[in-house]
């Protein structure tokens, strides 16, 4: 990715929300489509082609909001913009110059 805009702990997160979103809807739907099999499911090819139609849309969806939480990120990110240090108070406990 992209160097210095967010944290690794950022990079990780969202590559394991990634692969959650590829990896979770595929495995609810092969467990779903195990229920409907031909001789147990009068239109078993029906039900299993609208269980892949749900995986997809489901794997989309997930992967949009791992997009927009990326953007999220990036937009938090160049706001907060790089750190810098100021100068220390002239006075150093606080108190304003006095010009007398």
């Amino acid at each position: 990715m992209w160097p210095g805009w967010s944290s690794s702990r950022t990079r990780w997160w969202l590559l394991w929300a990634t692969l959650a979103s590829l990896v979770l809807p595929w495995l609810a739907g092969q467990l779903a489509k195990s229920f409907h099999q031909p001789g147990l499911d009068d239109q078993a090819e029906r039900s299993q082609m609208l269980i892949d139609f749900l995986v997809i849309g489901g794997s989309l969806s997930a992967l949009a909001m791992v997009l927009l939480c990326a953007i999220g990120c990036w937009i938090t990110a160049v706001m907060h913009g790089p750190r810098r240090d100021g100068d220390s108070f002239p006075c150093g406990q606080g108190q304003p110059v006095h010009d007398d």
